[in-house]
């Protein structure tokens, strides 16, 4: 009975899960995928506009530290869940009252920052009710919903921009509030859980942040090669937001469904990596997304138009669904129990301050090549180089990555065995309709006397 009674809660809670994420996607659809955008409208120079990419993509994960470290203390976790996505929503609802640029980033900055309470109690409650069978599933799915809900939001909030026009404050009016209004409703939905607390007196200190760097060679070797890795990537931030903005002068609404390409491929092809990640192992797809990044600059750097930034965005949804569900699950895989929310935040924090440091630095650089002389269009040109470079070395690096266990199938035989499924499953439908078509005919001719 009891185990029955375990079984159910684990069901009803990751359920809530499901519904906050996509609640709360919904909501920051509305804001988020424009904040870059936002801030360059505002008047934000390179530099300044690689600081609000770096804050918009990498503070969330900074600021997990001390959250992680309070929530394997409390080993409570809904509230958590239901603070964090609260007060983010509420506090960039302040962005309603400000148009200095300075004034924008502490804003944003102070949003991520209760956003990322939310993050390691999230990930310690999938790992609580989850098994290692199962996490990539789990996983995928979870940002499935995510991806939906911010692909809806984002269509529609683009639209909105575009239709009100007027200053840039009315502009995004609208946006953020309905921003604030689903964050809330996900508080809501994810605050009814009630959860058991988590038993074990395992907390992290400052001392088991050090001992998980030296003694954990899965985690050690991890956390090294994010540094690079998310340097390499902050370099090309601040220059996709120019080229967007400057180069193809993409307007509100295509900007919008930039996002809805990637999000939406992301979807679709998730719909295979939890199972692949599961069966055949996190280390495939974690090195095919992170090798491939390297297109992505690539890609940007000869863009003229909105149809190659289109190209673009349907790679990275391909790149992003093979390397972050198999990522997170490697993440939960090798962080001991009782301690997933703060090896969690301490991984996110490593590779977010690196990536802070390469968007800000390449924002930095690009304004000094301009001011000792090289046009705009040259120094955008020497910065994606240095960025494809950098991509590329550190992708490569990820091969030696080591999986903690050993899984059923290999990944070749896996992804066959899939696309095998998917074409009987196509050929099954294809036959039906036509059955069903035979069917429609057969009955309209007897209907019609034209058949005896």
């Amino acid at each position: 009975m009891a185990e029955s009674r375990s079984e159910e809660s684990s069901v009803h809670i990751l359920k809530a899960l499901y519904r906050r994420a996509l609640l709360s996607s919904f909501g920051s659809g509305f804001i988020s995928p424009f904040i870059s955008i936002y801030a360059a409208q505002l008047g934000a120079t390179p530099t300044e506009l690689g600081i609000v990419q770096a804050i918009n993509s990498v503070s969330p994960s900074i600021a997990q530290i001390p959250w992680g470290f309070v929530v394997d203390k409390v080993k409570r976790c809904i509230p958590f869940i239901a603070l964090g996505t609260l007060l983010y929503g509420f506090t960039l609802l302040l962005l309603t009252f400000t148009s200095d640029i300075r004034s924008f980033m502490v804003i944003v900055l102070s949003a991520y920052v209760m956003l990322a309470m939310a993050a390691p109690a999230s990930n310690y409650i999938l790992g609580e009710y989850s098994s290692g069978s199962s996490r990539g599933r789990i996983m995928a799915e979870l940002n499935a919903m995510a991806s939906m809900g911010s692909m809806l939001a984002t269509v529609l909030s683009g639209y909105l921009i575009y239709r009100v026009g007027g200053s840039v404050e009315e502009m995004y009016r609208i946006p953020l509030i309905l921003c604030f209004i689903f964050n809330l409703a996900a508080a809501l939905v994810v605050s009814r859980v009630r959860e058991e607390r988590f038993r074990g007196s395992l907390s992290f200190s400052m001392k088991d942040w050090t001992k998980a760097l030296k003694t954990n060679r899965y985690f050690n070797r991890l956390w090294m090669l994010s540094i690079f890795q998310g340097f390499s990537m902050g370099l090309g931030w601040p220059l996709f937001t120019l080229t967007i903005v400057k180069v193809v002068k993409a307007d509100m609404f295509q900007v919008s469904l930039l996002n809805v390409v990637s999000a939406s491929t992301a979807i679709i092809v998730r719909r295979f990596t939890g199972r692949l990640a599961d069966r055949a192992g996190r280390k495939p797809l974690i090195v095919l997304g992170r090798v491939g990044l390297f297109l992505v600059p690539l890609i940007y750097a000869i863009a003229r138009s909105i149809y190659e930034l289109i190209l673009v965005n349907f790679v990275i949804g391909i790149l992003v669904a093979a390397s972050d569900v198999a990522l997170s699950a490697y993440l939960l895989d090798i962080s001991p129990k009782g301690m997933r929310g703060s090896y969690t935040s301490l991984y996110n924090a490593v590779a977010g301050s690196a990536s802070f440091v390469g968007s800000t630095l390449g924002g930095y650089l690009l304004d000094q090549l301009i001011a000792v002389g090289y046009g705009f269009y040259e120094a955008m040109t020497i910065m994606y180089i240095v960025s494809i470079a950098g991509r590329i070395a550190s992708g490569i690096l990820y091969v030696t990555v080591e999986e903690p266990y050993r899984y059923p199938a290999r990944f070749e035989e896996e992804l066959k065995r899939i696309l095998e499924e998917e074409v009987e499953a196509v050929e099954k439908r294809i036959e039906e309709y036509r059955r069903i078509e035979d069917e429609d005919l057969e009955w309209f001719e007897r209907l019609s006397g034209s058949k005896p």
